[in-house]
Protein backbone atom coordinates (compact mmCIF):
# COMPACT_ATOMS: atom_id res chain seq x y z
CA UNK A 1 0.00 0.00 0.00
CA UNK A 2 1.57 3.27 -0.90
CA UNK A 3 2.13 6.13 1.09
CA UNK A 4 -0.22 8.79 -0.10
CA UNK A 5 -3.49 5.79 0.68
CA UNK A 6 -1.84 5.25 4.14
CA UNK A 7 -1.98 8.67 4.65
CA UNK A 8 -6.02 9.30 3.50
CA UNK A 9 -6.86 6.31 5.45
CA UNK A 10 -5.05 7.61 8.87
CA UNK A 11 -6.62 11.08 8.42
CA UNK A 12 -10.54 9.50 7.69
CA UNK A 13 -9.86 6.54 10.65
CA UNK A 14 -8.51 9.90 12.92
CA UNK A 15 -12.02 11.87 11.82
CA UNK A 16 -14.24 9.04 12.25
CA UNK A 17 -12.77 8.35 16.09
CA UNK A 18 -12.87 11.97 16.50
CA UNK A 19 -16.49 12.29 15.62
CA UNK A 20 -17.50 9.39 18.10
CA UNK A 21 -15.57 10.53 21.07
CA UNK A 22 -16.90 14.04 21.17
CA UNK A 23 -19.85 14.93 22.95
CA UNK A 24 -23.00 15.10 20.90
CA UNK A 25 -25.37 18.58 21.71
CA UNK A 26 -28.50 19.19 20.99
CA UNK A 27 -29.59 22.84 20.22
CA UNK A 28 -33.49 22.88 20.42
CA UNK A 29 -33.50 26.42 20.48
CA UNK A 30 -31.50 27.42 17.86
CA UNK A 31 -34.14 24.83 15.86
CA UNK A 32 -37.22 26.90 17.13
CA UNK A 33 -35.26 30.06 15.73
CA UNK A 34 -35.64 28.54 12.48
CA UNK A 35 -39.29 27.65 12.75
CA UNK A 36 -39.93 30.92 13.43
CA UNK A 37 -37.77 32.33 10.98
CA UNK A 38 -39.59 30.03 8.12
CA UNK A 39 -43.17 30.83 9.59
CA UNK A 40 -44.09 32.72 6.38
CA UNK A 41 -42.09 30.47 3.73
CA UNK A 42 -44.11 27.25 5.72
CA UNK A 43 -47.23 29.04 5.34
CA UNK A 44 -46.74 30.28 1.60
CA UNK A 45 -45.95 26.73 0.87
CA UNK A 46 -48.91 25.16 2.49
CA UNK A 47 -50.83 27.06 0.27
CA UNK A 48 -49.02 26.49 -2.34
CA UNK A 49 -49.26 22.73 -2.76
CA UNK A 50 -53.32 22.89 -2.95
CA UNK A 51 -52.87 25.61 -5.88
CA UNK A 52 -49.53 24.38 -7.75
CA UNK A 53 -47.25 22.19 -9.05
CA UNK A 54 -45.78 20.40 -6.09
CA UNK A 55 -42.02 20.74 -7.83
CA UNK A 56 -42.63 24.36 -8.01
CA UNK A 57 -43.30 24.76 -4.74
CA UNK A 58 -40.69 22.89 -3.11
CA UNK A 59 -38.08 25.04 -5.20
CA UNK A 60 -39.48 27.93 -3.74
CA UNK A 61 -39.55 26.79 -0.04
CA UNK A 62 -35.75 25.52 -0.77
CA UNK A 63 -34.75 29.12 -1.52
CA UNK A 64 -35.18 30.27 2.37
CA UNK A 65 -32.43 27.99 3.80
CA UNK A 66 -29.46 29.64 2.37
CA UNK A 67 -26.54 28.25 4.43
CA UNK A 68 -28.07 27.75 7.41
CA UNK A 69 -28.40 24.03 8.27
CA UNK A 70 -31.30 24.25 11.27
CA UNK A 71 -33.43 25.68 8.74
CA UNK A 72 -32.23 23.24 6.33
CA UNK A 73 -33.14 20.13 9.07
CA UNK A 74 -36.51 22.47 9.20
CA UNK A 75 -37.47 21.87 5.42
CA UNK A 76 -36.13 18.20 5.54
CA UNK A 77 -38.43 17.55 7.67
CA UNK A 78 -41.55 19.13 6.07
CA UNK A 79 -40.45 17.64 2.65
CA UNK A 80 -40.43 14.35 4.53
CA UNK A 81 -43.43 12.63 3.21
CA UNK A 82 -43.59 14.79 0.28
CA UNK A 83 -40.29 14.85 -1.48
CA UNK A 84 -38.31 12.01 -0.34
CA UNK A 85 -34.82 13.35 -2.71
CA UNK A 86 -35.11 16.54 -1.45
CA UNK A 87 -35.67 15.54 1.94
CA UNK A 88 -32.49 13.70 2.16
CA UNK A 89 -30.96 16.30 0.56
CA UNK A 90 -31.73 18.81 2.95
CA UNK A 91 -30.91 16.11 6.31
CA UNK A 92 -27.28 15.46 4.59
CA UNK A 93 -26.29 18.84 3.92
CA UNK A 94 -27.81 19.68 7.46
CA UNK A 95 -25.64 16.89 8.99
CA UNK A 96 -22.58 17.44 7.02
CA UNK A 97 -22.68 21.31 8.16
CA UNK A 98 -22.60 19.85 11.78
CA UNK A 99 -21.95 15.90 12.68
CA UNK A 100 -22.46 16.82 16.54
CA UNK A 101 -25.98 17.57 16.59
CA UNK A 102 -27.68 14.59 17.59
CA UNK A 103 -31.45 15.72 15.73
CA UNK A 104 -29.32 15.98 12.28
CA UNK A 105 -27.86 12.68 13.22
CA UNK A 106 -31.09 11.13 13.79
CA UNK A 107 -32.73 12.69 10.50
CA UNK A 108 -29.85 11.88 8.03
CA UNK A 109 -29.65 7.97 9.62
CA UNK A 110 -33.51 7.68 9.32
CA UNK A 111 -33.62 9.43 6.11
CA UNK A 112 -30.53 6.54 4.83
CA UNK A 113 -32.70 4.29 6.34
CA UNK A 114 -35.72 4.19 4.39
CA UNK A 115 -32.83 4.87 1.19
CA UNK A 116 -31.61 1.10 1.75
CA UNK A 117 -28.46 2.50 3.10
CA UNK A 118 -28.40 0.06 5.99
CA UNK A 119 -25.12 0.23 6.64
CA UNK A 120 -24.75 3.75 6.93
CA UNK A 121 -27.79 4.41 8.49
CA UNK A 122 -27.01 1.48 11.51
CA UNK A 123 -23.40 3.78 12.72
CA UNK A 124 -25.42 6.81 13.10
CA UNK A 125 -28.47 4.90 15.26
CA UNK A 126 -25.98 3.16 17.44
CA UNK A 127 -23.93 6.75 17.83
CA UNK A 128 -27.29 8.62 18.83
CA UNK A 129 -28.54 5.96 20.96
CA UNK A 130 -25.37 6.09 22.92
CA UNK A 131 -27.06 9.30 23.76
CA UNK A 132 -30.43 9.15 23.72
CA UNK A 133 -30.57 5.20 25.01
CA UNK A 134 -34.23 4.94 26.04
CA UNK A 135 -35.51 5.96 22.23
CA UNK A 136 -36.78 2.27 21.90
CA UNK A 137 -37.79 3.37 17.58
CA UNK A 138 -33.83 3.46 17.65
CA UNK A 139 -33.55 -0.50 17.67
CA UNK A 140 -36.16 -0.81 15.94
CA UNK A 141 -34.63 0.93 13.43
CA UNK A 142 -31.60 -1.05 13.79
CA UNK A 143 -33.05 -4.71 13.77
CA UNK A 144 -34.67 -4.10 10.47
CA UNK A 145 -30.94 -2.69 9.38
CA UNK A 146 -28.74 -5.29 10.23
CA UNK A 147 -30.92 -7.94 9.06
CA UNK A 148 -30.71 -6.64 5.86
CA UNK A 149 -27.16 -6.35 6.14
CA UNK A 150 -27.24 -9.82 7.34
CA UNK A 151 -25.57 -9.14 10.67
CA UNK A 152 -28.59 -11.50 12.38
CA UNK A 153 -27.01 -11.76 15.81
CA UNK A 154 -27.05 -8.04 16.43
CA UNK A 155 -30.77 -7.67 14.63
CA UNK A 156 -32.25 -10.33 17.14
CA UNK A 157 -30.59 -7.94 20.15
CA UNK A 158 -31.97 -5.30 19.24
CA UNK A 159 -35.50 -6.65 19.06
CA UNK A 160 -35.19 -8.06 21.90
CA UNK A 161 -34.51 -4.47 22.97
CA UNK A 162 -37.46 -2.88 21.50
CA UNK A 163 -39.46 -4.87 24.47
CA UNK A 164 -42.66 -5.60 22.04
CA UNK A 165 -44.72 -6.38 24.85
CA UNK A 166 -44.80 -2.87 26.43
CA UNK A 167 -44.27 -0.98 22.84
CA UNK A 168 -45.71 -2.34 20.31
CA UNK A 169 -47.56 1.02 19.12
CA UNK A 170 -44.57 2.73 19.31
CA UNK A 171 -42.76 -0.28 17.16
CA UNK A 172 -45.73 0.10 14.39
CA UNK A 173 -45.52 3.88 14.54
CA UNK A 174 -41.56 3.44 13.90
CA UNK A 175 -41.40 1.49 11.07
CA UNK A 176 -43.97 3.51 9.37
CA UNK A 177 -42.02 5.99 9.94
CA UNK A 178 -39.25 4.42 7.61
CA UNK A 179 -42.17 2.54 5.35
CA UNK A 180 -45.36 4.88 5.54
CA UNK A 181 -46.17 6.65 1.79
CA UNK A 182 -45.07 9.25 0.25
CA UNK A 183 -46.12 9.35 -2.93
CA UNK A 184 -49.77 11.38 -2.31
CA UNK A 185 -48.82 15.26 -2.95
CA UNK A 186 -47.29 13.88 -5.73
CA UNK A 187 -49.99 11.83 -7.10
CA UNK A 188 -52.46 14.21 -6.76
CA UNK A 189 -50.09 17.10 -8.31
CA UNK A 190 -49.54 14.93 -11.57
CA UNK A 191 -53.07 13.57 -11.80
CA UNK A 192 -54.14 17.38 -11.94
CA UNK A 193 -50.98 18.30 -14.43
CA UNK A 194 -52.91 15.89 -16.57
CA UNK A 195 -56.18 16.35 -16.14
CA UNK A 196 -54.94 19.99 -17.88
CA UNK A 197 -53.95 18.61 -20.90
CA UNK A 198 -57.15 16.69 -20.95
CA UNK A 199 -57.18 13.29 -19.37
CA UNK A 200 -60.44 14.52 -17.57
CA UNK A 201 -60.76 10.49 -16.04
CA UNK A 202 -58.76 11.08 -13.72
CA UNK A 203 -60.90 13.63 -11.57
CA UNK A 204 -61.93 10.27 -10.59
CA UNK A 205 -58.99 8.87 -8.74
CA UNK A 206 -57.88 12.61 -8.06
CA UNK A 207 -61.19 13.21 -5.65
CA UNK A 208 -61.40 9.71 -4.27
CA UNK A 209 -57.69 10.54 -3.56
CA UNK A 210 -58.70 13.65 -1.30
CA UNK A 211 -61.64 12.04 0.59
CA UNK A 212 -59.59 8.67 1.29
CA UNK A 213 -56.21 10.23 2.05
CA UNK A 214 -54.19 7.96 3.94
CA UNK A 215 -52.34 9.62 7.20
CA UNK A 216 -50.86 6.26 7.76
CA UNK A 217 -51.72 2.58 7.54
CA UNK A 218 -54.37 2.78 9.89
CA UNK A 219 -56.29 5.61 9.19
CA UNK A 220 -57.64 7.90 6.16
CA UNK A 221 -58.81 11.17 6.82
CA UNK A 222 -60.17 14.22 4.08
CA UNK A 223 -57.94 16.31 2.81
CA UNK A 224 -60.83 19.32 3.00
CA UNK A 225 -58.52 21.92 1.04
CA UNK A 226 -57.38 19.31 -1.57
CA UNK A 227 -61.11 18.69 -1.96
CA UNK A 228 -62.49 21.97 -1.97
CA UNK A 229 -59.92 22.79 -4.74
CA UNK A 230 -60.18 19.74 -6.95
CA UNK A 231 -63.88 19.81 -6.84
CA UNK A 232 -64.23 23.27 -7.88
CA UNK A 233 -61.97 22.67 -10.71
CA UNK A 234 -64.17 19.19 -11.67
CA UNK A 235 -67.15 21.94 -11.38
CA UNK A 236 -65.47 24.03 -13.66
CA UNK A 237 -64.12 21.34 -16.19
CA UNK A 238 -66.86 18.93 -16.62
CA UNK A 239 -69.92 20.99 -16.45
CA UNK A 240 -72.62 20.02 -13.44
CA UNK A 241 -74.71 18.35 -16.55
CA UNK A 242 -71.99 15.76 -17.20
CA UNK A 243 -72.30 12.39 -15.96
CA UNK A 244 -68.80 11.94 -14.81
CA UNK A 245 -69.26 15.26 -12.59
CA UNK A 246 -72.92 13.52 -11.24
CA UNK A 247 -71.33 10.57 -10.07
CA UNK A 248 -68.36 12.20 -8.09
CA UNK A 249 -70.49 15.03 -6.82
CA UNK A 250 -72.75 11.88 -5.50
CA UNK A 251 -70.03 9.84 -4.03
CA UNK A 252 -69.16 12.77 -2.11
CA UNK A 253 -72.04 13.86 -0.60
CA UNK A 254 -72.57 10.42 0.10
CA UNK A 255 -69.20 9.85 2.18
CA UNK A 256 -70.18 13.24 4.02
CA UNK A 257 -73.41 11.78 4.62
CA UNK A 258 -72.68 8.80 5.97
CA UNK A 259 -69.72 10.32 8.21
CA UNK A 260 -71.87 12.62 9.81
CA UNK A 261 -74.13 9.61 10.41
CA UNK A 262 -77.34 10.18 8.14
CA UNK A 263 -77.73 7.53 6.34
CA UNK A 264 -81.28 7.86 5.49
CA UNK A 265 -80.54 9.89 2.22
CA UNK A 266 -78.03 8.33 0.45
CA UNK A 267 -80.74 6.01 -1.30
CA UNK A 268 -82.21 9.01 -3.04
CA UNK A 269 -79.05 10.04 -4.02
CA UNK A 270 -77.98 7.45 -5.49
CA UNK A 271 -81.32 6.67 -7.59
CA UNK A 272 -81.82 10.75 -8.21
CA UNK A 273 -78.37 10.21 -9.99
CA UNK A 274 -78.92 6.94 -11.46
CA UNK A 275 -75.85 4.81 -9.40
CA UNK A 276 -75.84 0.94 -8.64
CA UNK A 277 -79.67 0.68 -7.33
CA UNK A 278 -82.41 -0.69 -9.27
CA UNK A 279 -79.85 -2.17 -12.05
CA UNK A 280 -78.42 2.08 -12.64
CA UNK A 281 -74.86 0.99 -13.84
CA UNK A 282 -71.51 0.95 -11.88
CA UNK A 283 -70.06 3.46 -11.59
CA UNK A 284 -66.39 2.04 -14.29
CA UNK A 285 -63.70 3.79 -11.16
CA UNK A 286 -63.64 0.14 -9.16
CA UNK A 287 -62.57 1.89 -5.92
CA UNK A 288 -65.56 4.32 -5.81
CA UNK A 289 -67.47 1.61 -6.96
CA UNK A 290 -66.36 -0.55 -4.31
CA UNK A 291 -67.21 2.06 -1.57
CA UNK A 292 -70.61 3.01 -2.37
CA UNK A 293 -71.29 -0.77 -2.70
CA UNK A 294 -69.65 -1.39 0.89
CA UNK A 295 -71.81 1.63 2.06
CA UNK A 296 -74.97 -0.15 0.54
CA UNK A 297 -74.30 -3.33 1.97
CA UNK A 298 -73.58 -1.73 5.21
CA UNK A 299 -77.10 0.35 4.86
CA UNK A 300 -79.20 -2.19 3.78
CA UNK A 301 -79.55 -0.58 0.49
CA UNK A 302 -78.34 -3.87 -1.39
CA UNK A 303 -77.40 -7.87 -0.21
CA UNK A 304 -74.47 -9.59 -1.33
CA UNK A 305 -76.22 -12.49 -2.35
CA UNK A 306 -78.91 -10.64 -4.62
CA UNK A 307 -75.89 -8.42 -6.15
CA UNK A 308 -73.70 -11.07 -6.54
CA UNK A 309 -76.83 -13.57 -8.36
CA UNK A 310 -78.09 -10.63 -10.41
CA UNK A 311 -75.35 -8.09 -11.86
CA UNK A 312 -72.06 -10.51 -10.44
CA UNK A 313 -71.57 -11.52 -14.36
CA UNK A 314 -71.86 -7.76 -15.62
CA UNK A 315 -69.29 -6.80 -12.69
CA UNK A 316 -66.75 -9.28 -13.86
CA UNK A 317 -67.18 -8.04 -17.13
CA UNK A 318 -67.01 -4.76 -16.74
CA UNK A 319 -63.80 -5.50 -14.98
CA UNK A 320 -61.98 -7.05 -17.28
CA UNK A 321 -63.08 -4.56 -19.90
CA UNK A 322 -61.66 -2.07 -18.28
CA UNK A 323 -58.70 -3.49 -16.39
CA UNK A 324 -59.25 -2.53 -12.77
CA UNK A 325 -58.38 -4.50 -10.53
CA UNK A 326 -60.79 -2.85 -7.87
CA UNK A 327 -63.61 -3.80 -9.60
CA UNK A 328 -61.82 -7.67 -9.76
CA UNK A 329 -61.75 -7.37 -6.16
CA UNK A 330 -65.35 -6.22 -5.62
CA UNK A 331 -66.48 -9.49 -7.50
CA UNK A 332 -64.17 -11.74 -5.91
CA UNK A 333 -65.40 -10.37 -2.54
CA UNK A 334 -69.13 -11.04 -3.47
CA UNK A 335 -68.28 -14.67 -4.52
CA UNK A 336 -66.18 -15.23 -1.60
CA UNK A 337 -69.55 -14.20 0.42
CA UNK A 338 -71.88 -15.81 -1.58
CA UNK A 339 -70.36 -18.82 -2.43
CA UNK A 340 -67.68 -19.65 0.47
CA UNK A 341 -64.53 -19.48 -1.39
CA UNK A 342 -63.16 -17.19 -4.69
CA UNK A 343 -62.80 -19.30 -7.71
CA UNK A 344 -59.00 -20.10 -8.54
CA UNK A 345 -59.79 -19.00 -11.84
CA UNK A 346 -60.57 -15.65 -10.40
CA UNK A 347 -57.63 -15.51 -8.42
CA UNK A 348 -55.36 -16.53 -11.21
CA UNK A 349 -57.06 -13.76 -13.77
CA UNK A 350 -56.33 -11.21 -11.30
CA UNK A 351 -52.57 -12.37 -10.06
CA UNK A 352 -51.63 -13.08 -14.03
CA UNK A 353 -53.34 -10.60 -15.51
CA UNK A 354 -54.56 -7.91 -13.51
CA UNK A 355 -50.90 -8.18 -11.47
CA UNK A 356 -52.37 -7.59 -8.23
CA UNK A 357 -50.85 -9.72 -5.48
CA UNK A 358 -54.14 -9.44 -3.37
CA UNK A 359 -55.16 -12.10 -5.67
CA UNK A 360 -51.86 -14.26 -5.66
CA UNK A 361 -52.44 -14.25 -1.87
CA UNK A 362 -56.13 -15.71 -1.85
CA UNK A 363 -55.23 -17.99 -5.03
CA UNK A 364 -52.51 -19.82 -2.27
CA UNK A 365 -54.73 -19.51 0.80
CA UNK A 366 -57.22 -21.34 -1.77
CA UNK A 367 -54.20 -24.47 -2.14
CA UNK A 368 -52.90 -24.19 1.60
CA UNK A 369 -52.77 -28.12 1.74
CA UNK A 370 -51.25 -28.77 -1.85
CA UNK A 371 -48.29 -26.27 -1.39
CA UNK A 372 -44.39 -27.88 -1.03
CA UNK A 373 -41.76 -26.23 -0.63
CA UNK A 374 -40.44 -26.74 -4.29
CA UNK A 375 -43.76 -25.65 -5.61
CA UNK A 376 -43.74 -24.03 -9.42
CA UNK A 377 -46.11 -22.17 -8.68
CA UNK A 378 -45.21 -20.27 -5.59
CA UNK A 379 -41.62 -19.60 -7.15
CA UNK A 380 -43.24 -18.16 -10.22
CA UNK A 381 -45.07 -16.13 -7.65
CA UNK A 382 -42.19 -14.67 -5.84
CA UNK A 383 -40.73 -13.89 -9.02
CA UNK A 384 -43.82 -11.56 -9.88
CA UNK A 385 -44.18 -10.11 -6.25
CA UNK A 386 -40.68 -9.68 -4.85
CA UNK A 387 -41.31 -7.78 -2.31
CA UNK A 388 -44.18 -9.88 -0.83
CA UNK A 389 -43.82 -10.87 2.78
CA UNK A 390 -46.64 -13.40 2.24
CA UNK A 391 -44.69 -15.11 -0.32
CA UNK A 392 -41.42 -15.73 1.17
CA UNK A 393 -43.60 -16.04 3.94
CA UNK A 394 -45.29 -19.38 2.78
CA UNK A 395 -42.11 -20.48 1.21
CA UNK A 396 -40.52 -20.19 4.79
CA UNK A 397 -43.74 -22.21 6.31
CA UNK A 398 -43.43 -24.94 4.21
CA UNK A 399 -39.85 -25.42 4.95
CA UNK A 400 -40.20 -25.52 8.47
CA UNK A 401 -43.10 -28.16 7.55
CA UNK A 402 -40.59 -30.38 5.67
CA UNK A 403 -37.92 -30.34 7.83
CA UNK A 404 -35.82 -28.26 5.49
CA UNK A 405 -33.16 -25.40 6.62
CA UNK A 406 -35.96 -22.56 7.66
CA UNK A 407 -33.29 -19.53 8.81
CA UNK A 408 -32.70 -17.97 5.08
CA UNK A 409 -36.05 -17.90 4.30
CA UNK A 410 -37.45 -16.64 7.31
CA UNK A 411 -34.55 -14.05 7.06
CA UNK A 412 -35.97 -13.05 3.68
CA UNK A 413 -39.66 -12.77 4.97
CA UNK A 414 -38.39 -10.82 7.73
CA UNK A 415 -36.92 -8.30 5.40
CA UNK A 416 -39.89 -7.90 3.65
CA UNK A 417 -42.72 -7.74 6.92
CA UNK A 418 -40.48 -4.74 7.88
CA UNK A 419 -41.80 -3.06 4.96
CA UNK A 420 -45.02 -3.67 4.62
CA UNK A 421 -46.50 -5.55 7.97
CA UNK A 422 -47.89 -7.47 4.75
CA UNK A 423 -48.59 -10.75 6.29
CA UNK A 424 -50.47 -9.50 9.29
CA UNK A 425 -54.69 -8.56 8.55
CA UNK A 426 -54.19 -5.56 11.13
CA UNK A 427 -51.26 -3.90 9.63
CA UNK A 428 -48.89 -4.04 12.73
CA UNK A 429 -46.03 -6.13 14.27
CA UNK A 430 -47.20 -8.78 16.12
CA UNK A 431 -46.38 -11.49 13.23
CA UNK A 432 -43.22 -9.51 12.98
CA UNK A 433 -42.72 -10.13 16.60
CA UNK A 434 -43.68 -14.18 15.61
CA UNK A 435 -40.83 -14.50 13.05
CA UNK A 436 -38.42 -12.56 15.12
CA UNK A 437 -38.86 -15.36 18.29
CA UNK A 438 -38.53 -17.66 15.41
CA UNK A 439 -35.48 -16.56 13.55
CA UNK A 440 -33.88 -16.47 17.30
CA UNK A 441 -34.62 -19.87 17.88
CA UNK A 442 -33.23 -20.97 14.53
CA UNK A 443 -29.72 -19.60 15.42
Amino acid sequence: MNFNKILTLFVAFSISQNSFSQALVSYRDKIETAKTELKNSISAFSTCIVKSDINKCVEELAKNTANDEYKKYIVGGILYEIDPDQSLKFHKEAYLANTLEQNFILEYAIELHRNGQYQEAAKLYELYSQKVPNDIRVYVWLTDCYINTNEIQKSIQNWQKTNHSENHISIDNAVFTIYGKTTQIKTRSNLKSEIEKGKISNFYPLLFLDINWESDWWNTTTQKYFLNEDFQLAQNTLGEKNDDYKILKSYLEIKKLQENGEIDQIKNILLENKIILENNPIPVFGEISSDLLRICFADNLLTESEFYTKRGAELLALAKSTKDKDLLNIYAYLQATVDGKVMPEIDKLGWKEFKDERFTKSYFIGKADAIKYDDTELREAMLDFPNSSYLFWLKAKCAKMENKPVKNDLIEAIKREFKTFGTDQNKSSYRLKSYMGTLASEI
